[in-house]
């Protein structure tokens, strides 16, 4: 089990700024804190309220991709 921000992939996140590119990056709301995110996949945008789920982190700014829905 790894503990502190490594530890955090594979948890959800839900986004609360759009989230893109890494040169404007987004955010999400993942253990109760706002974090700087962008997507794994280039040239998408997740959506406010979207659930995404952190695949890295990359010197604190999470990688997330949209969670699966069905």
């Amino acid at each position: 089990m790894l503990n502190g921000v490594s530890g955090m992939v594979g948890e959800s996140a839900v986004v609360t700024k759009p989230v893109g590119a890494r040169h404007d990056p987004g955010a999400v709301r993942a253990r109760g804190e706002e974090w700087y995110a962008v997507s794994l996949f280039p040239g998408t945008t997740i959506e406010v309220g979207a659930t995404v789920v952190v695949a890295d982190v990359d010197r604190g700014l999470l990688v997330v991709y949209p969670e699966s829905t069905g």
